[in-house]
């Protein structure tokens, strides 16, 4: 395991690194040298210009007239930079004055990207690539590195599934691929060490230099099996040869409380109560006496106990230095968020380093490591169950009754409220207040990332390279609930006590070691240029789990090994092995910088496969025309760049599959038959699972020939570039076809087995994509936009195996992280038809309220002469909602159940706005989704008098209780209100609870002031820059719950866009500054 490091031990190091940094630096004769920097096409002053000192590392910028001052010797070169202006270094010699003018940047795209086993300029990429810089993720609070690319690359869908701190978020790049759980999400590599353990949230975003996404197959296919889903580059910032350079970026962050919902109070809630019993003609729903005086109630508000101000704290610090021979990177981050649910959070503690050495013109390494501590909490999860935080809103809202010690949700000495057991028809709920404050929680996560390349050139253009690596993970997950006497002796068992403690753990690590060897050539000849490199490549992960539970002394243990003798259950212990061996290249040849051709090849042997499929080959050829550089535009002015490219390949994902999927699996004392009955009826004479006898059983069925899933990808793309490089333009269509995606099939019960799987479907992704920059500069004002927008059309194209569509869940409802909704219909919310896109929403049309006693009659009349008893329930009355006949059969069955909508946006994308006016700089940045629709299973929930689960009563909206049908309120829209809506279907899935989810949402507004140099010279600082940001600032959207950015709930792509009560977004209001030594 590895250890926390304390952090004054990293201070010490960093103090240490420091030291010797500038123990060897060479002082030489400085002098003052001073000047105006200006627009070379307008004559006029640049305020805000970046000058740096090559050999001492010293910063300074020019103030509002332009004009600057710094310290220099003769041997020194000034490096000056601007945003949208091309870099000028220039050497000081005996100059004491130096006024450069600063050109427009006319060479947008020839900018270098990363790629697969290499970097490429911009113009000569012949797929499509996405990237952003690490002066765009500087400009927002960013947490994990998704979050960087939401609505800043298009074609990438970036949604928060929850705003936990350290929350879960999902990516797609260019649609959805996979049926299967958590198979949709890209490849991360990280400084060339492609990720199979740990994630990409252990990365701190203040160590990023750049971030490239490889979109098509063109792109992709050097990575193979595992490159179907994009693949996303993340290069960190390195050292520098000029002297050494400090940095520390900090901010603090307030977040207010969430929206909330408008609820009933005790008093309405008690006086609905007492209507609902003295309407209940069978007099099975009854009330507390005391419920009888409702103004005597106390009021408990769930919400407000639960939800407080939140607190977020970062700190990043970097030392970047070196010489021509070694450049070193060191950085240490904090991360600190409290989050708006009482008990939720979220730390981080992060160590990076990264070396490169040249210790001959010949031979270089590079070295880089990482190492992150994350300790995360989110007490309620986001299940619909008694212990998630959707069910916040539904407590009732009163604790009196009984003989409760107090009836408020805590009283301030240690005493709490609960539902006492003799409220036969409330909801059998503990109090969350007393768990999150009683019971304690571990869920901590370490990672550490080496990696060492050698590379070697041995002669001109060809260079031989070795890269070796490890990742190592450890996540020790804790629950702790202690005795507490009074508790049990006053409420009992109903109030979530027992009499023993209690105590489970899961510890988890994983072991990844990569090593990778390449050849390439780099040489031009003339007209002819060639770009080939070839390697082979070798990942293994091995995983070891063990989890168990037991009683524990009545205070809080570290382990398992600390529970008392004889009451340990080990319940699971595993080990997992996964090999991925392979062979690639790519050769890229340019004839006369115009006309580029690229293929690449690669062969993956992976040990998830059965012998006779563990291999397969994943081509791609893509083709690129340089227009621009033909004589009938070459001196077109007003055109920068222009090219045309194309592109076909075909990937793998391994993603889908889990280990030993192939084999026959078997497993001790779990049941051996379908009946619910735990082991085999051997020598059973009485009835009881006791009878049953203990035993191993096949939990599993073999399948030798399952195989990876496909994507075979065609991207047609042009990058245009207008205005002298100040406007450009990308566009890409692509057609991604997914084949042989994996899924549970149902089999016959004669085999022991309820599924197997198999590969079954294929699934189009079809779409254009859009990317718009455009920077400008008129005197000391500069401005800047960037607008990318996806359009995306997902289909199943095909089923086999006498499949014709998939509902949701396809396995059991509610396990495997899949959402736990109860029963009556709403296991089947969701259904993919071919010809459709996955998840659809699928339930009845709603067509208002049934209004009065005639209109019934005529309704069940019509069905009678169809031959059935009633048109839609024995039990339906005026005020129930009433259901479409979809089929005209008569009657509403199951088969009325049509197509409501889909969770996926038709098209989505950002909007950044950026600026600058001499000392200030302004940062806008919009995002948006448009076209999909939300299932509000909250809203259902809230008007819903009767438990979800059909055991009680809980609270309701006020908007509901309002509005609600009665006789002398006929409401066409709420149904009316009754203790059970079993009998009836109210709530049953149904158009009543879809809604447009379209929204666009001021993600962040920043503003800053970067001080003269004149006035922060006496710090011994070289540039000092404040700023204020708020995000979440608003949210125009028609969507009437919480929150509209919802995306797929448990890794399901048929679970997408369901809003069950997930962890609430709210505003933050962030103050920051950013320190350059």
């Amino acid at each position: 395991m590895i250890k926390k490091l304390r952090l004054k031990n990293v201070v010490a190091l960093i103090g240490f690194y420091l030291f010797l940094l500038t123990s060897v630096s060479v002082f030489a004769q400085s002098k003052t040298v001073t000047g105006t920097v200006t627009d070379a096409a307008t004559g006029q002053s640049l305020p805000g210009v970046t000058i740096r000192v090559s050999n001492t590392g010293k910063i300074s910028t020019t103030d509002l007239n332009g004009k600057y001052s710094v310290s220099a010797d003769a041997s020194s070169t000034l490096v000056f930079s601007y945003i949208g202006f091309v870099n000028q270094e220039i050497t000081v010699g005996n100059k004491s004055v130096i006024n450069p003018k600063m050109g427009v940047n006319t060479k947008s795209l020839s900018e270098v990207v990363v790629i697969g086993y290499g970097t490429a300029k911009r113009s000569d990429l012949t797929g499509s690539v996405s990237s952003v810089s690490a002066a765009t993720i500087a400009k927002v609070p960013v947490v994990t590195v998704d979050q960087a690319l939401q609505g800043r690359a298009a074609g990438v869908q970036v949604t928060n599934n929850d705003a936990s701190p350290g929350g879960n978020i999902s990516v797609l790049i260019r649609g959805t691929g996979s049926l299967a759980p958590g198979a949709n999400g890209p490849l991360y590599v990280v400084d060339g060490y492609p990720l199979n353990a740990g994630g990409i949230n252990n990365i701190n975003p203040s160590d990023i230099a750049s971030i490239d996404v490889l979109k098509d197959a063109s792109s992709t296919a050097i990575y193979g099996i595992r490159a179907a889903n994009g693949v996303v580059i993340v290069t960190t910032k390195k050292g520098r040869k000029d002297g050494v350079q400090i940095s520390l970026d900090a901010y603090n962050a307030f977040q207010s409380r969430p929206k909330t919902y408008d609820l009933l109070n005790a008093q309405q809630f008690a006086t609905l109560a007492n209507q609902q019993a003295a309407d209940d003609p069978a007099k099975q729903f009854t009330v507390l006496q005391n419920w009888k005086n409702p103004a005597s109630l106390t009021n408990a508000d769930w919400q407000k106990a639960i939800y407080r101000p939140g607190l977020t704290q970062n700190y990043s610090l970097a030392i970047r230095g070196g010489s021509d021979k070694v450049q070193t990177a060191a950085s240490v981050g904090y991360y600190d968020q409290k989050g708006i649910v009482l008990g939720s959070y979220f730390k981080r503690i992060s160590l990076g380093l990264n070396m490169d050495y040249q210790p001959f013109k010949w031979l270089k390494s590079s070295t880089s490591a990482k190492y992150t501590y994350q300790n995360t909490l989110n007490p309620f999860g986001t299940s619909v169950s008694s212990s998630g935080l959707g069910v916040i809103a539904q407590l009732p809202p009163t604790l009196d009754g009984g003989s409760n010690v107090t009836s408020q949700i805590s009283d301030g000495n240690g005493n709490y409220g609960f539902y006492n057991p003799i409220y036969s028809f409330v909801a059998k709920y503990g109090n969350p207040i007393y768990s999150i404050n009683t019971n304690k929680y571990t869920n901590i996560n370490q990672f550490l990332l080496t990696n060492t390349s050698l590379e070697a050139t041995i002669f001109d253009g060809l260079k031989i390279k070795t890269n070796a690596g490890v990742t190592i993970t450890g996540n020790n997950n804790s629950y702790f609930s202690p005795q507490d006497d009074r508790l049990v002796n006053q409420y009992g068992s109903l109030a979530g006590a027992t009499q023993n403690a209690a105590y489970n753990q899961g510890v988890s690590n994983g072991f990844d070691w990569l090593w990778e060897n390449t050849l390439s050539y780099d040489k031009t000849f003339g007209k002819h240029t060639i770009n080939f490199v070839a390697g082979v490549s070798q990942q293994q992960l091995t995983t070891n789990g063990i989890s168990g539970s037991g009683v524990p002394p009545n205070s809080v243990i570290k382990d398992l090994s600390q529970v008392r003798t004889g009451t340990l259950v080990l319940n699971s212990s595993a080990q997992v092995v996964q090999s991925l061996a392979s062979l690639f290249a790519r050769l890229n040849y340019t004839f006369d910088e115009k006309y580029i051709i690229t293929g690449t090849i690669r062969r993956d042997g992976s040990s998830k496969f059965a012998e006779g499929h563990q291999y397969g080959t994943f081509p791609s050829g893509a083709i690129a025309w340089k227009v621009k550089q033909e004589s009938f535009l070459k001196d077109a002015d007003w055109l920068s760049e222009f090219k045309l490219r194309g592109s076909y390949g075909a990937v793998g994902n391994q993603g889908a599959i889990p280990v030993y999927q192939f084999e026959a699996l078997y497993s001790a004392g779990l049941s051996a038959s379908s009946s619910g009955n735990l082991g085999y009826p051997f020598g059973k004479t009485g009835g009881g699972n006791g009878a049953y006898q203990s035993g191993i059983a096949a939990i599993q069925p073999a399948n030798p020939n399952l195989r990876w899933e496909t994507d075979y990808q065609t991207d047609i793309g042009t990058d245009l570039s207008f205005l002298k490089g100040n406007l450009n333009l990308t566009v890409d269509y692509f057609d991604r076809k997914s084949k042989d995606f994996l899924l549970p099939i149902s089999v016959s019960p004669q085999t022991g087995f309820l599924t197997e799987s198999k590969n079954v479907g294929t699934m189009d992704n079809k779409g254009f994509e859009f990317a718009v920059n455009y920077n400008h500069t008129i005197r000391d004002f500069r401005f800047g936009t960037t607008v990318t927008l996806s359009v995306i059309k997902n289909t199943l194209t095909s089923l086999t195996s006498g499949v014709n569509f998939l509902t949701n869940p396809i396995t059991t409802p509610g396990m495997n992280g899949q959402i736990a909704l109860p029963g009556n219909g709403w296991t089947t919310f969701t259904e993919t038809n071919i010809g459709q896109p996955v998840g659809e929403f699928y339930g009845y049309k709603s067509l208002g309220i049934i209004q009065s006693t005639a209109q019934l009659n005529a309704l069940n009349a019509a069905a009678k002469a169809k031959g059935f008893d009633y048109y839609q329930q024995a039990a339906t009355s005026p005020g129930d909602r009433l259901y479409q006949d979809t089929n005209g059969d008569g009657h509403i069955t199951a088969d009325d159940q049509i197509s409501l909508g889909s969770p996926q946006p038709k098209f989505f994308g950002g909007l950044n706005l950026d600026g600058s006016y001499k000392a200030f700089d302004f940062n806008l940045y919009f995002y948006g989704a448009f076209g999909n629709k939300i299932l509000n299973y909250e809203e259902n929930s809230l008007e819903t008098f009767q438990n979800r689960t059909f055991a009680g009563i809980e609270n309701i909206s006020q908007e509901y209780y309002t509005n609600a049908w009665t006789p002398t309120n006929p409401s066409n829209k709420y149904a009316r209100i009754i203790y059970n809506d079993n009998p009836v279907g109210n709530s049953l899935p149904s158009s009543a609870w879809i809604e447009n989810g379209s929204f666009l949402k001021l993600k962040n507004f920043t503003v800053g002031y970067t001080f003269p140099t004149t006035m922060i010279k006496k710090l011994a600082v070289s540039r000092l820059r404040l700023y204020a940001s708020t995000q979440n600032l608003f949210t125009i959207t028609k969507y009437k719950g919480l929150d509209p950015e919802i995306g797929a709930q448990g890794g399901y792509a048929t679970q997408n866009g369901v809003d069950n009560g997930t962890y609430p977004s709210s505003r933050f209001y962030t103050v920051g500054l950013n320190v350059t030594f």
